[in-house]
This record gives C-alpha cells, structure tokens and sequence, in this order.
C-alpha cells in the first residue's frame, strides 16, 4: 500500500507491505520502504524508535547522531536505531534523494548490526548500494500493489542484508571455525582428525585451533570430546544399546578408550551409568 508522506521541503512516498502484527514476531522484517527526495532545504531532528536504514542516491549532507557528526554523500548507508537522537541535514545546493528501510523483528538490531560493524548508529562508504536498486524496484512494486506472500517482507529484508553484506570484509578463519563446529556437531560419530578437517578447508591448523578457542572457550578436539560423550550419556541413559555400540556410535575407535574417556569425565564407568 502506498502513502504520501511529503513536506514543505521535501517529496516523499512510503510503500508499506500487506501485513499485520506477524512482522515483529519473525527475525527481521522490512516494515516499510520510503523514496525521499529534498528540496534543498531540508533539516530534521527526531529520536527513532525503529531500524531504519538510508540508502542515499544523491546529493550530500550531515547526519548527527549523539552529536556526533558524520558527512554523507551518494553511496552512503546509514543506519538510525531506537532511542539515539538524530539531527540531518542536507547541503545547500546538493539536496538529498535516498530510500529508507524500517525493518521490524526479533533480531533486526543483532542483523543490521552485523551489516554495519558493531552496534548502535553507523555509517558506511563501502557498501554495494548499486546492487540494491533493483531489489528496491522490486520491493516497491510489490508493496504498491499488495500482490505479495505473507512472507515476502521478510524475504525481502533477507535479501537487502545479504546484498550488502556481499563486499563486507569477514572473520574467514571465524567463519571456518564456526564450520568446524558444526562439523563436529554433526559428525561427531566419524573417526575425525581436526588437522585433516583445517587442511581440507585451506586454513592453518594453529591459525583455526587459536580462533576456535577464542570464539568457543576450548580447543577444537576438547570440544569434540565433550560432544561425544554428551551423546554418549544421552544413549547410555536411554539404555537400549550396550556399551561397546555407544563408544561406535560416538566416534571412539575402542571401548576401552571410550570407557577411560566416560569414566574421566563422569566419575564412573560407562557400564554403571544411567
């Protein structure tokens, strides 16, 4: 649906999707999308209570935020959050047009932040806004016409961060650890070497045990232990299979190996467990 929200100093429409209190229940959402264009003279202060992301197509001005200014020009993007007074303005003779996203759900803030570097209000030069204007295009349309899924404004926000977030430089040895993790939470029942595992995704094996233990308080082979044995207590609780499928099933090449890893952690032999 679509409405006018101009002003004296400023043209602006806003397309909003058809949907009802759903939005703040999912993880993130685009609750509205706005097409600004200024005069010249536009000056605006105010105290968001929402997310909302600028996109900034043309023009150059200044957005305060705390009172700390930050210049803007074509190819910025930033962001308000809730609750951080905001004063924008725009520079004489080279007035604003941008698009702005009010995003709405449980994890908008946590989302946004990762997009933009770290908490709270930010602005960024490097992102590929160019990438955007036809997931824009794509978005008014839609929203002007209400001929939508109910899914389709979160869809939609998923689609704008995963945009963005294409050139933003990332923690790859983070993210390879996190790939690990999920590895050994998965695979846990496979005889697996972690050094085999860091040579297979080309990243060091020191470099990979330092950031695992950073992001996860062990090292990779301690966490593949404790997982291990959590499930093997789980099985051995349930009591339908025998010690010697347990130490199989979780990964252990012996039971006697398993038993003396079991008996270290839990104070007693597998076989008396449960």
């Amino acid at each position: 649906m679509l409405h006018d929200a101009s002003g004296r100093a400023w043209r602006q429409t806003c397309f909003l999707p058809a949907a009802g209190p759903e939005l703040e229940r999912a993880e993130i959402a685009i609750a509205l999308l706005g097409r600004f264009a200024s005069s010249g003279a536009f000056d605006l202060r105010q105290v968001p209570r929402t997310y909302v992301l600028h996109l900034v197509h043309a023009g150059e001005g200044v957005v305060e935020a705390d009172g700390r200014p930050y210049s803007v020009t074509a190819g910025t993007a930033f962001l308000f959050v809730p609750g951080v007074t905001i004063h924008y303005f725009d520079r004489p003779g080279r007035p604003w047009r941008y698009s702005w996203l009010v995003f709405a759900g449980t994890r908008a803030g946590e989302l946004l932040a990762r997009v933009g570097g770290g908490d709270g209000f930010w602005a960024r030069d490097d992102l590929p806004l160019a990438q955007l204007a036809g997931v824009l295009d794509e978005i008014e349309g839609a929203y002007r016409s209400e001929s939508h899924s109910p899914f389709y404004a979160q869809a939609s926000a998923w689609r704008v961060l995963d945009t963005l977030s294409a050139t933003v430089s990332g923690d790859r040895v983070g993210h390879l650890a996190t790939a690990i993790r999920r590895i050994l939470d998965e695979r846990y029942g496979a005889p697996l070497k972690i050094g085999a595992l860091a040579r297979q995704l080309g990243v060091d094996r020191s470099t990979l045990f330092r950031r695992f233990s950073e992001l996860f308080g062990c090292p990779p082979k301690t966490y593949l232990d404790r997982v291990r044995l959590e499930h093997a207590a789980a099985l051995l609780r349930a009591g339908a299979i025998g010690v010697g499928e347990v130490a199989s099933r979780c990964g252990y090449a012996s039971a006697r190996r398993f038993a003396k890893a079991f008996k270290a952690r839990y104070g007693v032999a597998p076989s008396r467990y449960g």
